[in-house]
């Protein structure tokens, strides 16, 4: 479980850090060609907007796997719950058994 939710998160996180180097290099790139201002600035203002919109589906797909592991998360919690449930209650009636068992002895 937890080698799975270390690799996941780990591959988020290069991709997160992907994005910033793409959007840094590519801020660097229309900064530094020769253009007008307002060529520029136009140019930046659509590469911003592709930007925003691959950062809201980014965002939105870690938000889906975020909601499924948190899922499986509380799945397991149940049935780990249940499992300590059961064998508490065997601890239980074991014991009153071998508690009988004495009684009748004596």
């Amino acid at each position: 479980m937890s080698d799975e939710r270390t690799s996941s998160g780990d591959a988020a996180g290069y991709l997160g850090w992907f994005f910033m180097g793409a959007l840094l290099g590519a801020a660097a790139a229309l900064l530094l060609t020769p253009r007008t201002g307002q060529e520029a600035r136009e140019l930046l203002r659509e590469k911003g907007g592709d930007f925003a919109k691959r950062a809201q589906e980014y965002a939105k797909e870690a938000q889906v796997q975020a909601g499924e592991l948190f899922e499986k998360g509380r799945e397991l919690f149940e049935e780990q719950s249940q499992r300590l449930m059961s064998a508490f209650e065997a601890g239980k009636e074991a014991m009153r058994e071998e508690i009988g068992k004495a009684r009748h002895e004596s």
